[in-house]
Parts: C-alpha cells; structure tokens; sequence
C-alpha cells in the first residue's frame, strides 16, 4: 500500500486541456508542479508557461516545469492522457520509479487501471474529472468554458491508504477542484461513465451539440436509453445509479456542449471510444447484457471514421 508523508510535489502525466488546466491550477496554488509530455509540449510551456482562460479561476499563465521524462520524486502522480496513448505515455514511466508517489489517472471509460498497476504497481487510487469543458488551443492556451467549478472523485479499492487519499483529495481542493472521496474505484468509474457513454456517444455518432439531440425526440429517446443501459452495467458491476437523475443531470448542461470524443472523431484523431462506448459494451457482454443503443451507436461512430479514414486516403493520393 502507497504511503506518503504530504501532498506539495505534483508531476502531470500528458499536459493538454485537462491536464494542463489541472497542472496550472497547482501551481497557481503553490504546489511544486512538473508537467511531463512530448518534446512539442514540453518547449511551449518552458518558453510560455501555460496560458489560462477561465471564466471561473480567472486568466493567468501558470509555469511548471516540464521535462519530457519523470524527474522525481513527487506526491502525486496524475495521468491525463486520453486512452490510446496511455501504453506510450506510462512506458516513459521506469518500473518502481514513482517511488511512493500516489498515482491518480483521470481518464474517461474503463480498462485504464489494470495497464497503470501492471507498469507502475499497487499505488493507484482511480479519478475521474467531470463537469469541465477545456479545450487546449494550438497556441499552448488552455480556454476553460465551463462557468462553473470542475469536480474531481477518487477512490482506491486496496492500494492507497484512507489517510493518503484525504491528503491527496484536500491538495486538490486547495487547487480550486472540488474533489469527493468514494467507497470504490466502481463507484468512482460508473459515476461519470453512465452520464458520459450517452453524451459523448451520441455527440459523436451524430456530430451535433448536445441541444440537438435533446431537442429531437429520436435522438433523446436513444439518449435515455443510453443511460438506462449504461445504469444497468454499473449495477451488475455492484454500483447503483438512477438513471433518471443521470437524465436529469444530462438536462441541466449547456445546448452548445460538445464531448472531446466528437471532436477526435470529426478531426480523424485516435479516440476514447473503446474506452467508453466500447468499454460498456465489453462489459455488458461480459454480464450477459444487451446494450442494443450502445452497439448502435459505437457502429456510427466506426463508420464515421472509416469514411474519415477514406477521405483522407483520397486527398493525399
């Protein structure tokens, strides 16, 4: 079981919109922050540290230091990349290297905690980062859309101790992150995964913000659906949501959002959905469950990039 002593040393695993929102938010609140990325990254935040624009924490340019390797030793770990590139992000991570460090990843779906414990050990105590829409622009600026606070939940089912996960939660509250400590990694994973499978996958599938689809009644009775599926996975995983405050939750957000997986899916970037469709669908099979919204929707979204992957083929031919 990881154990530390305190939570002022902060390394940031992949310094885009989220992890870079998250690593400029540390520093502002005097943490010693270390943001560990490509060469590309790395150069623009050592020359222009990163550029904030925040609707709620303000704007100010934060600047970490950031190095293309782990430069120990540190407190917390947080793992920010999106899914696809989580294998080559950790392999910059030697075995054992992270010392006692608690390893925090934010990452959207399931499937990530087995590749971290199976590279880093038993030190992770699972995140998920909801409510924050951030979008990391060429420039290095890190533009925050969200008007309100984000809020971060983590858990550790056998790894952390309570005491070192308070620590952990009181650090990123003092960051400006309103942060929740859970019973269960489960817990932590199916309360953004049921809200999320429904908005990031029918935003993708359909490639229109979120007001759209509530406002066609096709597209929100699959939405509902999605949700209900969804919740129905996490109770057979041992976590029991309400889908219809999930529906309600999902009512409240603003017409124009739009989900990081449809922007990938439209720019034929790698994307979550294995993750996150696909990880609800794997794990439905794997119960016995049928998720006829989800399978429905993870095929639009193949065909999208598919034919995304034609028209490029085509304009470089």
């Amino acid at each position: 079981m990881a154990q530390m002593k305190a939570c002022e040393r902060v390394a940031v695993l992949g310094p885009g919109a989220v992890g870079g929102l998250l690593a400029a938010l540390c520093w502002k609140a005097g943490y010693d922050v270390l943001c560990i990325g490509r060469k590309e990254s790395v150069r623009a935040i050592q020359q222009d540290g990163i550029p904030v624009e925040s609707p709620v924490y303000g704007n100010f340019i934060a600047r970490p230091r950031a190095s293309e390797e782990f430069v120990g030793p540190v407190d917390v770990l947080f793992i920010t990349v999106k899914s696809p590139h989580l294998s080559n992000a950790i392999g910059r991570l030697a075995v054992g290297q992270v010392g006692n460090a608690v390893v925090v990843p934010l990452l959207n779906g399931v499937g990530h905690r087995e590749v971290i414990r199976a590279r880093l050990g038993s030190c992770v105590a699972v995140g998920t980062i909801g409510l924050v829409e951030a979008i990391r622009e060429e420039d290095g600026r890190i533009r925050h859309h969200s008007k309100g606070y984000p809020h971060i939940d983590i858990a550790s089912d056998n790894d952390v101790a309570p005491s070192d996960l308070d620590c952990v939660a009181k650090m990123i509250q003092k960051a400006g992150i309103p942060t929740s400590v859970h019973r269960t990694e489960a817990e932590v994973i199916w309360g953004k995964l049921v809200r999320l499978s429904a908005v990031a996958s029918l935003t993708a599938a359909f490639q229109e913000p979120l007001g759209a689809i509530r406002s066609d009644p096709e597209k929100r009775v699959l939405l509902e659906e999605t949700v209900r599926e969804a919740a129905s996975v996490a109770s057979h995983d041992g976590v029991d949501i309400d889908p219809g405050k999930v529906i309600a939750q999902i009512e409240s957000f603003p017409s124009r959002l739009t989900t990081s997986l449809q922007r990938d899916i439209a720019a034929s970037h790698s994307s979550e959905v294995e993750s996150i469709t696909g990880g609800v669908i794997r794990l439905a099979n794997s119960y016995g469950i049928a998720v006829p919204a989800h399978v429905r929707l993870y095929e639009m979204i193949a065909g999208r990039s598919r034919h995304a992957a034609i028209v490029g083929e085509r304009s470089v031919s």
